[in-house]
């Protein structure tokens, strides 16, 4: 007989194929939960997807609850669809991803049918805020509900909207009204989980009775080996999928900002560009440089990261959790990154990993440590240490889970 508290895990997320952090995050969460909780994932499928996923999914859970989507691809079903989705984008803000979660899949009508006959359940854990207005009805079978935030994720959809020419009293009223959405869904739930120590600090300050677990993005550490092994001449790194529009920006600073200063002193030097889905415009300085290689999706990934003598990470924007940044320093490639890049993760300055906030200071500090190999090996070792003090598995998912596990009971109600 199954005496382990019963955990469902509501999400629009697989976790799977693992490519993106969000698709990793999930699927070791509930690596994690399955240690100590019978867990059930509910989630989405296309009626022609339905039994793939549910094959996928039944080697990560204990059980799989799949609602169908609608028949979005012929026209006669999704024109029904339209009116409403722009009304509600009007109406309250949020994006139309949004509605689709929230207004049609998650529906607290949708789920009561999919749960018919299944056990109730102690905790729902929601990923990412949407599904907000489903949390009342687990609550009211007696389940204790819990959000992933995963990001506040109005602080990136002010980065989104402000890289489309919009007047900047329009992107902050549309910034604010996403922002009253966000955080007032954050109320209908009885915990949450954050996932960097400054987003954690400003959720306390405005639900100060809320339990918050922090959890942030770690890495199974036997998957990640120490494997530095820097090529010569020298490879300098950018880390990221390729086919955002934010990393695209980012990679092209490198090779047009900072690379340029380095060439100077090491003209041999290279500049691997490792991330899926580059656009053409990405491919083509592979083509016109010979210095550059646009690897595109790599299989593993640390096969290549351990070649590079460092990677420079130039991210504008305090919000989520660079989860890139812990797999490069794993492996043991020291970072000249932003401080933005980092924010809110914990890192010592100067302990494989540099912080600068202008191109001309990353181009400093990625010369000095391309200029002085016993000094770039010292600080390869301790940008593995940071990552093994912080962001082991145990430290973050699996503590995640006996910290539900161990709430559950203080939390029942009298």
């Amino acid at each position: 007989m199954n005496t382990k508290p019963r955990l469902a895990v509501l999400s629009g997320v697989l976790p799977f194929p693992g490519r993106s952090g969000q698709q990793q995050r999930v699927a070791n969460k509930l690596r994690a939960f399955r240690e100590q909780f019978h867990v059930t994932f509910i989630t989405i499928a296309a009626s022609d997807q339905v039994e793939q996923v549910r094959a996928q999914l039944t080697g990560c859970v204990d059980d799989v609850i799949l609602l169908q989507w609608p028949a979005l691809d012929k026209w006669q079903v999704r024109w029904r669809y339209v009116l409403p989705e722009l009304a509600y984008v009007a109406r309250t803000g949020a994006k139309r991803s949004n509605y689709w979660l929230s207004q049609i899949a998650f529906t607290p009508e949708n789920l009561q049918t999919a749960v018919a006959g299944h056990e109730p359940f102690d905790v729902v854990v929601f990923e990412y805020w949407h599904a907000h207005q489903a949390a009342p009805f687990w609550q009211a079978t007696g389940a204790r509900c819990i959000l992933d935030m995963h990001d506040i994720l109005w602080q990136s959809y002010d980065r989104q909207l402000q890289a489309r020419p919009l007047p900047t009293f329009l992107r902050r009223r549309m910034v604010a009204r996403y922002r009253r959405q966000e955080e007032k869904a954050w109320t209908y739930f009885d915990g949450l989980i954050t996932i960097n120590s400054a987003e954690h600090d400003y959720v306390a300050q405005r639900l100060p009775r809320t339990p918050l677990y922090y959890a942030p993005m770690g890495v199974d550490l036997t998957l990640w080996p120490y494997s530095w092994q820097p090529a010569d001449p020298p490879r300098i790194g950018y880390y990221g999928g390729l086919g955002s529009s934010h990393n695209q920006r980012d990679a092209l600073l490198v090779y047009e900002q900072i690379m340029p200063q380095v060439w100077v002193q090491f003209p041999d030097a290279e500049l691997w560009l490792v991330g899926s889905n580059p656009p053409e415009h990405i491919l083509e300085l592979g083509r016109q440089d010979p210095r550059v290689q646009v690897t595109g999706f790599v299989e593993d990934v640390a096969a290549v990261l351990r070649t590079l003598a460092l990677v420079i990470c130039p991210w504008q924007g305090r919000y989520g959790f660079r989860s890139r940044l812990i797999e490069v320093m794993a492996t043991g490639v020291p970072i000249v990154a932003s401080a933005d890049a980092a924010y809110g993760m914990d890192f010592v300055h100067g302990k494989g990993i540099f912080f600068a906030d202008d191109d001309t200071t990353m181009a400093k500090y990625a010369l000095r440590l391309l200029d002085d190999k016993p000094f770039c090996h010292s600080q390869s070792q301790v940008a593995r240490r940071q990552v093994e003090q912080r962001y082991s598995f145990e430290d973050t998912y699996v503590r995640l889970a006996t910290q539900l596990h161990d709430w559950l009971p203080q939390s029942e109600k009298p």
